[in-house]
């Protein structure tokens, strides 16, 4: 656990702990996941891959990438 304040205008500074965990540099997008009374700090990458590999099947059926594909045949349909 590693503790932190808040300073002016609500601005917090992230520890160095924090900044390797989420692989983060200055200026990079931060997402605040809000759940009830508990918010979980992350970056679009890695919600990206967690939400990715939520859509796996323990059969090895992966409903990502066959969306994925769906959605490139379609485009290839609609070009020109």
């Amino acid at each position: 656990m590693v503790t932190g304040q808040l300073g002016p205008k609500y601005r917090a500074i992230l520890p160095r702990v924090v900044r390797d965990a989420l692989h983060v540099q200055e200026g990079d997008t931060l997402l605040y996941v809000v759940d009830g009374e508990q918010v979980r700090l992350t970056t679009k990458r890695q919600l990206a891959q967690e939400l990715y590999g939520s859509l796996a099947e323990d059969d090895g059926h992966d409903f990502t990438a066959e969306l994925l594909e769906e959605r490139r045949t379609e485009m290839q349909r609609e070009k020109p």
